[in-house]
């Protein structure tokens, strides 16, 4: 598997242009997404659960006893049959095997999901900073047309002003051009406000507002299968995990075992001589308790597991849905797109003749300004959705998790 960083490196070095000389380069952006905290405290409950796997085969620990046997209480003089005896022992539980393979391969389970996760995370962020560029793009673009459309008002009142002098009773144009006018600088206000929003995002997400080129994100292809979304797969993992839950509740049904060793330095008396003595005991637990015990938890981790399954199921139909429905809103967003540059292009046509008209005296200045007006609206709804197909392409990729995958 992928790591994150290795993962992410590629993953941008892909989709976006190299930096300027002597700026952050792609690498450095990928870094920066890989050492995001929600990327780093999902790989860090990774290393958790793998810590908590390798603890599972341990052993409990040891018991040793330290004690006193048939210490006389009303005869001191220690002279009776039975003589003290100084006790040193130990004693260690050993669970089953089964049951402790069975935990530590669920940790591990809980581990691998992890990583899926971190990944997963990874082309999120990937996703959110390609859509942040792509957003800050159409923000500076549209403050740009803004302004271009106030410069076409400002010449516009001026030939309305000439007209006026002229005698022609234009003075409704004037009231128009001015609510027009108030239209566009608001809208100006509102674009600055969006961009300090948008370049504080990018800010928080990489520390600054990176001086890359909007990524150019390939559309990528999808056969419909769930299993190669990465939310089908961390669902897959829960089965996964829930099926080694299982697997525990069996093996516990099984005995544990223990042993235990006693070593007894016995004093002399007057009918013994003394000795030391030595006691091995070994035990096993049995299962006398099964059907309120073990079978219930049993029938428990089968619950889980088929709930693990039905949750699996859900997020195979929901996530298809949700991928159609990305896939047919990018498609339209790039159908937009075309349509614009056509009737762009038809509009720059409108606007050449109504030129010609100009300066051959046939069609007045206000004409020419109007195409050029209706050219920036274009315009502007060409950025609204370019950002739009960007940012719906780079949603769509990040669910993707291509590569195998395993089989339950």
């Amino acid at each position: 598997m992928t790591t994150p960083r290795h993962g992410a490196a590629a993953l941008l070095a892909a989709s976006l242009a190299a930096a300027p000389a002597g700026a952050a380069t792609l690498e450095d952006y990928a870094r920066r997404l890989a050492e995001h905290p929600r990327v780093a405290e999902i790989l860090e409950q990774g290393a958790r659960f793998k810590a908590l796997a390798e603890s599972e085969m341990g052993l409990p620990d040891p018991h040793l006893l330290f004690g006193m046997e048939n210490m006389p209480v009303s005869d001191p003089a220690f002279d009776r049959f039975l003589p003290t005896s100084k006790v040193l022992g130990i004693r260690q539980e050993i669970p089953s095997y089964a049951v402790r393979k069975a935990r530590s391969a669920k940790q591990e389970r809980l581990s691998r999901r992890q990583q899926l996760a971190a990944d997963y995370a990874l082309k999120r962020l990937e996703s959110i900073l390609i859509g942040q560029l792509a957003e800050l793009r159409k923000i500076r673009t549209l403050e740009r047309l803004a302004e271009r459309q106030l410069e076409l008002y400002r010449a516009l009142e001026d030939d309305l002003q000439g007209q006026l002098e002229a005698g022609r009773p234009v003075y409704g144009r004037f009231s128009e051009l001015d609510v027009a006018r108030a239209t566009v600088e608001q809208r100006l206000n509102d674009l600055a406000a969006e961009r300090i929003a948008a370049e504080e995002r990018l800010t928080q997400l990489v520390g600054e507002v990176p001086p890359l080129p909007v990524p150019s994100v390939p559309e990528a292809a999808w056969n419909r299968d769930g299993n190669a979304l990465y939310p089908v797969r961390l669902a897959a993992e829960d089965v996964r995990v829930a099926a080694q839950e299982v697997a525990a509740a069996d093996a516990a049904s099984g005995p544990n075992y223990g042993v235990q060793a006693v070593y007894k330095q016995r004093e002399a008396g007057r009918n013994f001589s003394g000795d030391d003595w030595l006691s091995i005991q070994a035990t096993v637990s049995v299962p006398l308790w099964f059907a309120s015990n073990q079978e219930p938890k049993q029938r428990a981790a089968r619950a889980g597991k088929r709930s693990a399954r039905h949750a699996h199921q859900d997020a195979w139909r929901e996530w298809a849905g949700r991928m159609v429905a990305l896939e047919a809103e990018r498609d339209v967003a790039r159908a937009n797109i075309v349509l614009i540059e056509e009737k762009q292009a038809a509009l720059r046509d409108r606007a050449e003749a109504a030129a010609r008209d100009y300066e051959a005296g046939n069609a007045p200045l206000e004409a020419v300004l109007d195409a050029r007006g209706d050219e920036l609206t274009l315009a502007a709804q060409l950025a609204e959705q370019r950002h739009r197909h960007i940012r719906l392409s780079a949603q769509f990729n990040s669910h993707l998790a291509g590569g195998s995958h395993e089989s339950d």
